[in-house]
């Protein structure tokens, strides 16, 4: 009888050991699964990152790749060929932005003509109060802004003039007139007072400053 009892205390005391190892391993077994369920979450996580480092790398690449190629293009073109060094110069300034829809965007400078009419003081004066100067010509650039806006039957003030008291061609900016480029025509005999230069669209000409006509701001 008593080998009976503790037959039956050793099989109860087996069959807890037992649950309770089975819960133990049970327990632990979630734990893995959890350890594993992060790592290939953050597995996921590293190579999605990886990803888009590398497309991103690759477009970045890509991008100076082309703008090298462009820009190795554009340096090897004969400056006399005006339509492409025009094509060149424009495609990598076209993010510059202008004040407003009044003014032009072209070769990288904006461009505001004007419709009324002023002395070349005057059309200075209201380039200035515009935080821009009177139209430089220095490029084929802005020549071409001439040719593709100007209209056929106007003149229009630039910022080329003798200042008072020197001899020759100055632009507001102070930059070199290039009289190659830039070639002023008189058909008319040549005044005192002819110092300033009126673009159109057939004629670059001298003409007395106190004289009114439309003009061209930049900046």
């Amino acid at each position: 009888m008593a080998g009976d009892i503790v037959y039956a205390d050793i099989k109860h005391s087996s069959s807890e050991h037992s649950s309770s190892r089975r819960r133990s391993d049970s327990h632990h077994h979630g734990i893995f699964l959890k350890v594993e369920c992060a790592m290939i979450i953050i597995l996921l996580v590293i190579v999605i990152v990886l990803s888009i480092f590398v497309i991103r790398f690759k477009s970045a690449r890509h991008t100076k790749v082309n703008n090298e190629s462009k820009e190795k293009y554009c340096t090897g073109q004969n400056k006399s060929e005006t339509s492409t060094s025009i094509g060149c110069f424009n495609s990598s300034t076209a993010s510059k932005s202008c004040p407003s829809e009044d003014w032009k965007l072209h070769g990288g400078k904006c461009y505001w003509v004007a419709k009324s009419e002023k002395s070349w003081y005057e059309s200075k004066n209201d380039c200035i109060m515009k935080n821009s100067h009177l139209m430089v010509i220095q490029d084929f650039i802005d020549m071409s802004f001439l040719w593709r806006n100007l209209q056929a039957s106007a003149s229009y003030w630039v910022g080329l003039r003798i200042p008072p008291g020197e001899e020759l061609w100055t632009w507001v900016d102070n930059s070199t007139f290039d009289p190659q480029l830039f070639p002023k025509e008189n058909k008319r005999p040549r005044t005192r007072g002819m110092k300033c230069v009126l673009v159109s669209y057939t004629e670059i000409a001298e003409e007395s400053c106190g004289k009114h006509h439309q003009w061209i701001c930049q900046l």
